[in-house]
């Protein structure tokens, strides 16, 4: 399939997640009102061809689709929360520059009403230039190289392609509400505890008495708060200064991206002191590689990517490309989820009754609770089969020996394939992962986990109909008797009655 051809599937917003204590169903766009306030959210762009490469065309398309489509939505601000220049180059990030000027010309909509540009600047955009040696191949001259990285003037390139002062935190007002966004200035990335966005703490305490506590507000960050969407888990996280000086404010909403997770995960928005929401990528779709450690997924890397005995292949999420468009209404907040590439919704609207101090609606474990569990459909069996398959070897570590691993060969492996339909037979509840547990007589169990074809897609999207496989190598299983225990779980752990294979010999 050609990932750059947009498949435009027809779909509409489907509005019903539930308002905390009010429970009452949202309402279509239409039928709620004209909102206060509407403006598009998307995160690591990663934009990585340059103006007149062959490559462009097809790099730009999705952003600029993505932008088009919210201009016909009526926006009056895109955000974009870093990672817009893959290699950290200046042609790249004039690349993102020309796409938004090419639909908002001279920061315009077509009816000549100002559409705020609320960008910032994220790892890769900093030091992506250094990432596999980008910069030294395209430029191989030091002195040619220096005029091309981003980070060598970051606050002049900024001033001169997008026309707009630079600071390492903004402050913006779109129609009476505050837009606050940290810029990443760190050469370092770790995944955990990143330092790459201070400030906001200082800020908030420079300026926070300004702020109209009767209103939400907006900040936008590259790296996720500490321990708010997807949990303490996640990779991507700052080092805590955010989710610190946040806490103060009930009415802060906080968008970061960093990690690609699907918004198909409910952990992806979270309530706590404030708000604070995931937004994906427009580029590919994360894989939750950080979930269930050490084991990680049978299909996924992380806790995966450096077990050489693994015989299953990465999952392929190149074509999740997602964002959000919010509408600001005076008594609630819609975050429509949307996937890019085939233009469809991807859930109900998560909506957030307003004032925000009023309920938590979406914290984890009230959301966790009322929530249904995803379950089979009547008749839905397990199956066995016996197949052959390659283990992934050390070639699933660079340089193996070199780290001090021991190096284990990729040979072929007699295999047991457990397969099964995915659970999506209740309406509202969906797995979006799966629970394999190899169960032996004495009823101690070992448990594997997958991801679904289509974990990150719409539940009318035709992969999430397709079977689910899990291939475990023979020598991983025990020797006496077992057998295939198949668990649904949701993203908010939710789990659903299992499926029982018979039982088996390896």
């Amino acid at each position: 399939m050609d990932i750059s051809r947009r498949f435009f599937i027809a779909g509409a917003a489907s509005f019903g997640a539930f308002g905390g204590s009010r429970m009452l169903r949202a309402a279509p766009a239409a039928a709620a009102g004209k909102p206060n306030l509407t403006f598009g959210v998307v995160s690591d762009i990663h934009f990585s061809a340059y103006v007149g490469s062959p490559a462009y065309a097809k790099n730009s398309e999705t952003f600029r689709h993505t932008l088009e489509w919210f201009r016909d939505q009526g926006v009056d601000a895109v955000m974009v929360v870093g990672d817009m220049a893959d290699n950290g180059m200046v042609g790249q990030l004039q690349s993102v520059a020309d796409a938004w000027y090419a639909v908002f010309p001279n920061d315009k909509a077509p009816d000549g009403r100002k559409v705020e540009k609320l960008f910032v600047y994220g790892n890769h955009d900093w030091q992506g230039w250094a990432y596999g040696s980008h910069a030294e191949k395209k430029f191989p001259d030091a002195v040619e190289r220096a005029k091309h990285i981003l980070a060598n003037d970051y606050a002049g390139w900024w001033e001169r392609i997008f026309h707009e002062a630079y600071a390492p935190v903004s402050f913006k007002k779109v129609k009476g509400y505050a837009f606050i966004g940290s810029q990443w200035r760190d050469a370092g990335c770790k995944g955990r505890n990143e330092t790459g966005t201070p400030g906001i703490a200082a800020f908030l305490e420079a300026n926070g008495k300004t702020l109209d506590p009767a209103l939400p507000f907006f900040y936008y960050q590259h790296p996720h708060p500490r321990d708010t969407c997807y949990g303490s888990w996640a990779w991507g996280h700052d080092s805590g200064e955010s989710t610190k000086a946040l806490s103060a404010f009930p009415n802060a909403i906080a968008f970061s991206g960093h990690s690609h997770y699907s918004l198909t995960d409910e952990r992806s928005i979270w309530q706590g002191a404030f708000t604070s929401l995931g937004t994906s990528s427009l580029r590919y779709t994360g894989l939750p590689y950080d979930a269930h450690p050490p084991a990680g997924y049978e299909n996924s890397t992380g806790g995966a990517k450096f077990d050489p005995y693994k015989v299953m292949g990465r999952y392929s999420s190149i074509d999740g490309r997602q964002g959000m468009l919010v509408r600001v209404y005076t008594d609630h907040i819609a975050f429509a989820r949307r996937e890019f590439v085939y233009d469809t919704f991807l859930g109900d609207d998560w909506v957030l009754p307003l004032p925000v101090a009023e309920s938590k609606p979406f914290a984890f474990a009230e959301r966790a609770k009322k929530s249904v569990a995803p379950e089979f459909a009547a008749g839905a069996a397990v199956s066995v089969a016996s197949v052959k398959a390659k283990n992934r070897g050390s070639n699933a570590v660079k340089k193996a020996s070199k780290k001090g691993l021991k190096e284990i060969p990729s040979v072929e492996k007699d295999c047991i394939k457990v397969e099964f339909p995915q659970a999506n037979a209740v309406k509202g509840a969906r797995a979006l992962e799966y629970e394999v547990a190899i169960e032996r007589k004495d009823g101690s169990q070992d448990v594997r986990r997958v991801l679904p074809p289509g974990f990150n897609m719409c539940l009318a999207d035709k992969r999430t109909a397709e079977p689910v496989k899990c291939v475990i190598a023979c020598d991983q299983l025990p020797k006496d008797e077992f057998r295939f225990v198949v668990t649904p779980v949701s993203s908010l752990e939710k789990k659903g009655a299992p499926l029982v294979s018979a039982w088996q010999k390896s």
